[in-house]
């Protein structure tokens, strides 16, 4: 290798771990004996792994339960970077050439940590210089959990619509360019639905605003849970929500599609007093567009055939009316 690469570990904006890679492969998990231990319950045991192979490094993702993502996309393998951000649970690792060029995490990040953080990451910060007292050990994993699960809170809270407690449309902008531009580069189908609440308007109407917003947040949390872990759910404006379906074929993503209207028709009566319906459009890259604002403008499009067509339905891009 013509530079020496190492792995940064980062938390709150300071290098915890710092491995040098050589020739090889080097695995990252949460085993004792992964060669860059992360203990953390998001990460599995083996992880992913990082190959050096002469001046080419790249990583792989071990069949993890929470997926690898490089620079905030998901990826199954891919080539490295000097700089590059390797995520792994809540894990930020750092590829550095030597350089110190790498992002280290924002200021205003941190700064936006309450009062109660601050306190648990100096304690932690203690803690780590007494490692080698074993009675500190188990404490030490409490606080670091504890942090991480508060620093996840607040990158969540970022992101997040208060409505529905989906994802935002400003996130979803940024992610929806990152998933599109895999699904291209890999030659792999992602699909689009556009789901929009059946007249909405009456509800605010008859039971006001207020129970406008459970009934929003209650369709948005049937269709989250219809959906898998993989797929990106957001409020994409209105009574309209998005979902992006990666490495998923038209047939698949209709029926994503007709699970979600089914539930939506059955439980909403139950949880809300009274019953809601979803249309919803599908489109899939690359039959129905070449570009992800064609893909989106199909689905929307198909979401509109299915309310003309009587709503409570789905319709797929391009399908012929009987």
């Amino acid at each position: 290798m013509k530079k020496d690469y190492s792995l940064v570990l980062v938390d709150s904006g300071h290098v915890v771990k710092k491995m040098v890679l050589s020739q090889g492969r080097f695995i990252i998990g949460r085993a004792d004996d992964a060669d860059l231990v992360i203990n953390n319950k998001d990460v599995s045991r083996r992880h992913a792994v990082i190959i050096c192979d002469g001046s080419n490094l790249s990583i792989e993702d071990l069949d993890s339960t929470n997926g690898t993502f490089v620079n905030g996309r998901r990826i199954a393998k891919e080539s490295l970077q000097s700089g590059d951000e390797i995520s792994v649970g809540d894990s930020k690792i750092f590829l550095d050439d030597g350089s110190g060029s790498f992002p280290y995490l924002e200021v205003t990040e941190v700064g936006r940590k309450g009062a109660e953080t601050i306190i648990l990451e100096k304690r932690f910060s203690t803690l780590k210089r007494k490692l080698k007292d074993e009675g500190l050990k188990e404490e030490f994993r409490t606080i670091e959990d504890i942090v991480k699960k508060s620093r996840k809170k607040l990158s969540t809270v970022a992101n997040e619509d208060k409505v529905t407690g989906l994802f935002s449309r400003q996130y979803f902008d940024k992610i929806s360019k990152a998933e599109f531009s895999q699904a291209k580069k890999t030659h792999k189908n992602l699909s689009i639905l556009f789901i929009d609440i059946d007249h909405f308007k009456k509800v605010n109407d008859t039971y006001g605003h207020d129970k406008g917003d459970v009934a929003l947040y209650t369709v948005a949390q049937l269709i989250r849970v219809s959906c898998r872990k993989s797929d990106f759910v957001a409020r994409y404006g209105g009574e309209e929500i998005v979902v992006i379906l990666p490495d998923t074929i038209s047939r698949d993503a209709i029926q994503v599609a007709r699970d979600i209207n089914a539930i939506i028709s059955k439980r909403s009566e139950s949880l809300l007093g009274f019953r809601l319906t979803v249309s919803i459009g599908v489109a899939t890259f690359p039959n129905d567009g070449a570009t992800l604002k064609q893909v989106l403008g199909n689905a929307d499009s198909a979401m509109y055939e299915a309310k003309d067509a009587g709503r409570n339905r789905v319709w797929k891009f391009d399908e012929k009316r009987d």
